[in-house]
């Protein structure tokens, strides 16, 4: 089914592009599913994935060419939809899910279309759901359910709190609590090194340095065990993320939080030939790390779970939050040294993200009180 729907894709790329090159003519999604329905007559293979996956694979590539027209008029790099090696396409559509996947009555097998029914290891019962996909990541198979639930809302605190997200500390409220950053990524680095030199090790080059061994069961075992190190990084991390977004929720009603746009702060410095950038090796170990303490993961997480528990989450402008002092509105970068804040106005001091976090609740409240 993976090898069909990836085929498909790829076909009706093709066809798209060969049109609009060739002739000019811009084929039509309308088009291409009478194409698919007369195609599903004629070849057995074809016809014997479910539909819905096959239409799931026409409506991907439409959200494609209307991501990358959306690009164009930004402004942005493009990036024309590509075709699809088989190991850059792992997952299979559902639109209407609950028609499709059924469950036994212990929700211990699922039946999935044209597989049959397949064993299920979950952690918790399946509630009503729309969508699902089934998918494989490094050697594992997944299914992933759609559902809504209603919210459910938590008792009121009458706190508002601001949060600084940074570096040393993944998080800082303006009550003075500091969230630990697991900084997973560092942790494992030595682990993770060494999966990389083994799978160096075992690749094969050519003169013009391309592999000649990719597909070698050796060679593809490391490859897994390498992915197995990353994803387990990324668990740990979406983990830690999940319990400190939850226990900023439950501490307070509104919750302030810096707008920043973390892929502008974590692009690289490297600049050109004919304008090379400065402290790029710095520069990299801050992106490193940034994106290792997962700010917009974080980010996101506390807006799902503030939807979820009837709280409000207000974006602040971020210019200065970290060089204000609370007292007395002073702006100084001389005030900040490391992780101390003090003022060079009027001496108050404060742990330096905890002052920020202040300073972006008060901005919180202006907004609360504006609004």
């Amino acid at each position: 089914m993976l090898d069909v729907t990836r085929q498909t894709y790829n076909a009706l790329l093709e066809e798209r592009r060969y049109a609009w090159t060739a002739r000019r003519i811009a084929v039509t999604s309308a088009a291409q599913y009478a194409e698919i329905t007369a195609l599903r007559r004629e070849d057995a293979r074809f016809g014997a994935v479910y539909r819905e996956c096959v239409d799931a694979v026409l409506h991907r590539l439409d959200l494609a060419y209307e991501a990358f027209f959306r690009r164009v008029k930004r402004g942005e790099t493009p990036g024309f939809p590509r075709y699809k090696a088989a190991s850059r396409w792992r997952q299979l559509t559902f639109p209407h899910g609950s028609r499709a996947l059924k469950f036994n009555a212990t929700q211990s097998r699922v039946r999935i279309p044209g597989v049959g029914t397949v064993g299920v290891r979950k952690g918790r019962p399946v509630p009503a759901f729309g969508r699902a996909f089934v998918y494989e990541k490094n050697g594992r198979w997944y299914a992933l359910f759609e559902c809504t639930g209603d919210p459910a809302p938590l008792p009121s605190t009458g706190h508002i709190i601001g949060v600084d997200r940074g570096v040393h500390v993944l998080a800082a409220t303006s009550d003075g609590e500091l969230l630990a950053n697991g900084k997973y990524g560092e942790r494992l680095r030595r682990v993770v090194r060494g999966h990389q030199r083994a799978l160096e090790t075992a690749t094969e080059r050519d003169e013009r340095g391309r592999c000649i061994n990719r597909y070698d069961p050796k060679r593809m075992t490391l490859v897994r065990r390498l992915a197995r190190a990353k994803e387990r990084e990324a668990n740990a991390r979406l983990d830690h993320a999940h319990k400190a977004a939850l226990r900023l929720i439950r501490s307070a009603d509104v919750i302030g939080l810096e707008n920043l746009n973390v892929s502008q702060m974590t692009r690289s410095a490297k600049g050109t030939v004919a304008s090379p950038g400065r402290n790029v090796a710095a520069k990299a170990g801050l992106n490193r790390a940034m994106l290792d303490a997962g700010f917009g993961l974080l980010r996101r997480l506390i807006g799902e779970k503030a939807a979820y528990a009837a709280r409000r989450v207000i974006e602040v402008d971020p210019k200065f939050s970290s060089q204000t002092c609370r007292h007395c509105r002073h702006v100084s970068a001389k005030s900040r040294r490391r992780r101390r804040f003090r003022c060079v106005a009027c001496g108050w001091s404060a742990h330096a993200d905890v002052a920020a976090a202040l300073e972006i609740c008060r901005r919180a409240e202006m907004r609360l009180r504006a609004c």
